[in-house]
């Protein structure tokens, strides 16, 4: 048996190896990757990718306790948060397939299908709240 390339980890094991399991996380966990070392409330960051304060700090405290980000003592509201790099080739393998996944639609949509929602998205939230449009006869109705 010949020794060619390792097999292309597929995304559940790629999400399964990383730990991330919910849409959330990986929401926070893109954040800081795309961000780099940011200085940023948890309010803020969940201001600025939509979900939930609630949301994110539970998202922040997972993410850290699987050593895929850091974070520094708070102070004035505020924390460095950055990425922990990985010395596991399999995991930065992972790493990369998922992020390249995730620049496009048919990517986004795919992990959005694997993970799980917390249904505490704004956006969720807002379109559940909003009425149907109904047609009957050809007639548009609320």
């Amino acid at each position: 048996m010949g020794r060619g390339k390792p097999p292309e980890p597929t995304v559940h094991t790629c999400l399964d190896s990383m730990g991330i399991s919910r849409l959330s996380e990986w929401d926070v966990f893109s954040f800081v990757y795309r961000h780099g070392t940011s200085l940023a409330s948890s309010d803020q960051i969940a201001r600025l990718i939509g979900y939930e304060s609630t949301v994110v700090r539970a998202a922040l405290d997972r993410l850290e306790r699987k050593n895929l980000i850091e974070r520094s003592r708070p102070s004035n509201g505020v924390r460095f948060y950055r990425l922990l790099a990985s010395t596991d080739a399999g995991r930065q393998r992972c790493l990369q397939k998922i992020v390249s996944l995730s620049e496009t639609r048919a990517g986004r949509l795919l992990l959005a299908k694997r993970l799980k929602p917390d249904g505490s998205n704004r956006a969720e939230k807002n379109n559940r709240n909003k009425p149907t449009i109904a047609s009957v006869e050809g007639k548009d109705y609320v």
